[in-house]
């Protein structure tokens, strides 16, 4: 039976040599980064074990005061996927958020990705799961994303995401840089990302 823990500090180092396989080094926050985060107590650095084996892992930043998480990793181990692991953790991440409004998700965009087949793959994902595209696109670091987002409790697109992202990503990553490095933008859900 899958469930979903707090990974300790010390072994969030050894889950960071795994995100460096999983995803592009331009969506990799630095280690220290998520360190800091995790240790002002607004990071959640989570396992997803089935007993005592690591089959994935999430990591997500909850603003103070926000009502919607941003899911800012997730990922399952090449051994256990296919098998259903991915989706019963997002169902974990639900039921572990279940006061949140929803969980907010960055995928890249299928047509800037260096891999679009894999980026369409995530967003078929997704959208199995329950997400909703949100019509927000955002660029970060110079990387495209379109924003989901997964309802925690009931169905439909809550009120408020885009004021919710205004203030979560200055919040993650110091106002200074966000107005230097990031750009939300609304535009119309575009055919090739479904």
């Amino acid at each position: 039976m899958l469930t979903l823990r707090a990974l300790p500090q010390e072994a969030i180092p050894r889950v960071y040599a795994l995100m460096r396989r999983d995803f592009p080094q331009s969506e990799l926050k630095p280690l220290d980064t998520l360190m800091r985060l995790v240790r002002k107590g607004v990071y959640d650095a989570l396992g997803a074990y089935d007993g005592e084996t690591l089959c994935g892992y999430a990591m997500l930043f909850r603003r103070r005061g926000g009502r919607m998480p941003l899911l800012d990793y997730l990922a399952v181990s090449p051994e256990r996927r296919g098998q259903g692991v991915g989706g019963a953790m997002l169902g974990l991440l639900r039921a572990r958020y279940h006061d949140a409004d929803a969980l907010l998700i960055e995928c890249e965009r299928a047509q800037d990705a260096p891999d679009a087949d894999a980026a369409r793959r995530r967003l078929r994902f997704y959208a199995r799961a329950g997400a909703l595209q949100t019509g927000l696109r955002a660029t970060l670091f110079g990387v495209e994303f379109v924003i989901l987002c997964l309802p925690c409790a009931g169905g439909g697109l809550p009120a408020g995401v885009e004021e919710e992202l205004r203030a979560l990503y200055p919040a993650m990553l110091t106002p200074e840089l966000a107005a230097r490095c990031l750009r939300l933008r609304r535009e119309e859900t575009e055919e090739a990302e479904r």
